[in-house]
């Protein structure tokens, strides 16, 4: 199994930024909080068993995936909860950030990009 062949649709749907805040400054600094449900199905329907990472793209522009700035989040063990959960650090704080994720198999196969999504980077605490 390929992770090419993994559902998008897990991760589409699923994407959510946190990370605006009213009367943020402007500054580096800022970070935004991502999560999102791990798809369990394969496009062809077969359970998505082989997902061992996760790649999250990102940048200022609408399309960061691929070839954008990522981070690598590993993917969580059977049972450890229904969401990912990861924290973009560095940021500008105040500013519109677009992610993307992909899922990475044992062999290094990745699958499509998700669509993206966007929120303001906070000030970090």
């Amino acid at each position: 199994m390929e992770a090419a062949h993994v559902a998008r649709s897990g991760l589409l749907a699923a994407l959510v930024l946190g990370g605006a805040l009213s009367g943020c400054s402007a500054g580096k600094g800022g970070v935004l909080d991502l999560s999102w449900t791990p798809p369990t199905t394969n496009t062809d329907g077969s359970p998505a068993g082989d997902v061992v990472a996760y790649r999250v793209y990102y940048g200022t522009q609408p399309s960061p995936c691929p070839g954008g700035p990522f981070i690598t989040v590993s993917a969580k063990p059977a049972g450890s909860g229904p969401n990912v959960t990861a924290r973009l650090t560095g940021l500008t704080a105040g500013e519109v950030y677009y992610v993307s994720v992909t899922a990475v198999s044992s062999s290094g196969a990745q699958s499509g990009c998700s669509a993206p999504a966007s929120n303001r980077a906070r000030t970090a605490p």
